[in-house]
């Protein structure tokens, strides 16, 4: 990468880690009022939605480029856009907001385990050191800074679920790169928004048959479904993307 191209990537990365943090607070409205598994086909398919536009303008070939990718982009869909917000979801069901932030640490160091694992790439001293600072850190706060909580090992759900989404999350980062898979708007992205909201699609039509009245979402509950959409959905992932590609 040339060097004029590090520092937009950095902000790329900076800005889509700064949109996962306001999940926190903007999307915390329907995060509470719809369940998680709902919650993310609605982040998939306003997703969809949003990059729909790129397909058209730009002449993109999603068919063709899921006929050439289906399998890499299933497992991409499944670990990236279901199964990691699915379990977000779940773990922003608790009011404690220290655990999720402990566990929300995870992300860089569960994505240099798996760096070293699928690409065996290493560190260098310095990084290591920092890698166990920022473990002992994590912990620190996961267990109110008690010797004796750590001990027992006794970590409340809200960290595990966040460890657990991390570890999807950092292996997608992972497969990105080990793939060289970094899709763009108009044919990568969107296809893996429609195959993720496909496979919500069953569980988000039962959950709304046996749930009566379907759709019945205050103004407010919508907006915050589609600043999550929008923003942790469309957004997040383009920056992501962008910024792992170029990095």
């Amino acid at each position: 990468m040339t060097t004029n191209r590090m520092p937009l990537a950095s902000v790329a990365l900076l800005a889509a880690m700064l949109i996962s943090a306001g999940n926190f607070l903007f999307g915390n409205l329907a995060v509470n009022e719809i369940p998680p598994v709902v919650l993310a086909f609605w982040r998939c398919l306003i997703a969809t939605i949003c990059v729909l536009p790129f397909v058209i303008i730009k002449g993109g070939s999603p068919i063709r480029y899921f006929r050439e990718n289906w399998l890499r982009i299933s497992v991409k869909a499944f670990v990236g856009v279901v199964v990691c917000p699915w379990l977000v979801y779940l773990a922003l069901r608790s009011d404690d907001l220290i655990d999720l932030g402990a566990g929300y640490t995870s992300v860089p160091l569960l994505t240099i385990l798996f760096s070293a694992v699928l690409l065996s790439e290493r560190l260098r001293p310095i990084q290591y050191f920092g890698v166990a600072v920022a473990l002992a850190g994590a912990l620190v706060f996961a267990f109110r800074g008690s010797l004796a909580e750590l001990l027992s090992f006794s970590p409340h759900v809200a960290f595990l679920l966040m460890i657990a989404s991390n570890s999807f999350r950092g292996l997608y980062l992972v497969l990105l790169k080990k793939w060289d898979m970094h899709p763009k708007p108009e044919e990568g992205l969107f296809v893996l928004f429609f195959v993720g909201t496909l496979m919500l699609l069953p569980m988000f039509i039962a959950h709304e048959v046996a749930v009566p009245p379907p759709l019945d979402y205050s103004w407010q509950v919508w907006g915050s479904i589609i600043f999550i959409g929008v923003g942790m959905g469309a957004v997040y992932l383009y920056l992501l993307n962008f910024g792992t590609r170029e990095l």
